[in-house]
C-alpha cells in the first residue's frame, strides 16, 4: 500500500500542478464535440488536514495527512442509450505514518436509458480503497468493485413496477491480518402506485446472498413499504420500513429485525435547509461479523450569500454485532461536523469542515474518540 519516495511525489506535484493551471486559466477546459452531446470535464482537488484517530481504535494516533485527486469525465447525451463515464486518481499522504500513504485509482461507466416505455441503467465501478474501518477498527485497504441493473416499467395507469439486480465485491489487499472478502448478490423489486402528482406509494421485496471467504454465507429477506415524493407540506423525499430476516447459512442461526431508511429535506426558507437520513439494515464486517446497524443523522446548511455557506450536522448509532469473533460487541456512537464552504464560480470551490465521532463500546480497543480537521480546494471544468 505503501508508494515509493520517487513515484509518490511525482504524482502529487502532476495533481498539483493541474490543478494551478485549471485554476489560473480564463479559458474554459470544458471539451464538447457533436453539437454538444459529446462532453469531457476535469475535476482536480487538493486537500489536506489532521486526523486524531487515523485507525479510528483506542490505541491509535494522531496525524497530519495531504489529499489529492484528478478526475476525467465523459458524457454522451445522443440516441437511445445515454453514456457516463469515469477514471480517475486519488493520492495520500500522512507526514508520520507513511505505510500508510496510499495512491488510489477509480473507475465508473453508465449507460442510462430514460426515454421509451421501459426505463433504467447499467452501472459498472472499480475503486480501490483506503480507509480507518470503524467496524475493526484499523486502517483497511480494498479493492471495491460493483455492478448493478436498475429497471422501470409502467403497468397501468397509475401502477408501476421497477427493480435492482446488483453485484458487489470487496477484495482487502492484505487478508493476513484477519481481513476477509466479501461477495454480495442483490434482486429487488417494487410495485409504486401514484397516489397524486407529487407523491407515490411503495411496496417491495429485497434478497441479498453474502458469500464470504471465510465460508460463511447469509441471505437477508426484506419486506418494505413507504412514500417518495412530497413526504408533509414542506418534507420531500423518501421513507420506507418493514421487516427483515437474516439466515446465517454457515452457523445455521436466524436473526430478524425491523428495518427502515430515509432520506428527506426541509427547505425551511430560500437561505437554509435541513435533510434528514434514518437507515436500520443488517451488514457484515470486514471480519466476518454480522452487524444490526442503525443510525439517524441531520444536516443543516444556510446560504449567507452566492459565495459563502455554513453547514453543520449531528448523527447518532447504534451497532449490534450478533456472530463471529466480535459477537457480543455493542456499540453507540455520537457524531458532530461543523464548515464553512466557499463558492468563487461554476470552476471553483473551498470546504473547512471540522468533525468529531465518540464511540462507545463494551470492548475496550473499540472506544475512542477522533477529531478531524480538514481544508479542501476543488476545481471542475
Amino acid at each position: 500500500m505503501r508508494l515509493r519516495t520517487s513515484s509518490k511525489h511525482l504524482l502529487t506535484a502532476l495533481s498539483a500542478a493541474a490543478f494551478i493551471n485549471l485554476s489560473a486559466s480564463k479559458s474554459y477546459a470544458l471539451v464538447k464535440f457533436n453539437d454538444g452531446r459529446d462532453q469531457i470535464f476535469i475535476t482536480a482537488s487538493l486537500g489536506g488536514g489532521y486526523d486524531s484517530n487515523i485507525s479510528a481504535s483506542n490505541t491509535s494516533e494522531g496525524d497530519f495527512f495531504t489529499t489529492s485527486s484528478l478526475l476525467l469525465e465523459y458524457s454522451r447525451n445522443a440516441g437511445l442509450i445515454g453514456v457516463n463515464g469515469s477514471i480517475g486518481w486519488n493520492l495520500g499522504s500522512f507526514a508520520s505514518n507513511s505505510d500508510q500513504d496510499f495512491s488510489n485509482p477509480t473507475m465508473s461507466l453508465a449507460f442510462t436509458k430514460n426515454t421509451g416505455r421501459t426505463t433504467g441503467s447499467i452501472t459498472l465501478s472499480a475503486a480501490r480503497q483506503s480507509q480507518a474501518d470503524v467496524n475493526v477498527n484499523m486502517r483497511t485497504d480494498s479493492w471495491n468493485y460493483d455492478a448493478a441493473l436498475n429497471w422501470k416499467y409502467p403497468v397501468i395507469d397509475r401502477y408501476s413496477l421497477s427493480g435492482s439486480f446488483g453485484y458487489g465485491l470487496v477484495d482487502y489487499t492484505d487478508n493476513s491480518v484477519g481481513l476477509v472478502d466479501l461477495t454480495t448478490y442483490t434482486a429487488s423489486t417494487d410495485l409504486s402506485y401514484l397516489y397524486s402528482t407529487e407523491r407515490q406509494l411503495l411496496a417491495g421485496y429485497r434478497i441479498r446472498m453474502s458469500d464470504a471467504s471465510a465460508q460463511s454465507k447469509t441471505i437477508d429477506h426484506s419486506l418494505t413499504a413507504g412514500v417518495t415524493g412530497k413526504i408533509l407540506s414542506k418534507l420531500n423525499g423518501t421513507v420506507r420500513a418493514g421487516y427483515q430476516i437474516r439466515q446465517d447459512t454457515f452457523n445455521d442461526k436466524t436473526y430478524d429485525s425491523w428495518t427502515a431508511s430515509a432520506s428527506t429535506t426541509w427547505l425551511v426558507n430560500k437561505r437554509m435547509s435541513l435533510t434528514g437520513t434514518l437507515s436500520k439494515d443488517f451488514s457484515t464486517t470486514a471480519t466476518d461479523s454480522s452487524v444490526d446497524s442503525s443510525s439517524i443523522n441531520v444536516n443543516a446548511q444556510y446560504s449567507f450569500s452566492s459565495h459563502w455557506s455554513l453547514f453543520a450536522g449531528i448523527g447518532a448509532g447504534y451497532n449490534d454485532f450478533l456472530s463471529g469473533i466480535d459477537q457480543g460487541r455493542k456499540d453507540h456512537y455520537l457524531t458532530e461536523s461543523i464548515g464553512v464552504n466557499y463558492t468563487l464560480n461554476e470552476h471553483f470551490k473551498a470546504s473547512l469542515t471540522y468533525s468529531y465521532f465518540q464511540n462507545w463500546s463494551n470492548r475496550t480497543n473499540s472506544e475512542y474518540d477522533r477529531n478531524t480537521v480538514t481544508l479542501n480546494l476543488t476545481t471542475r471544468w
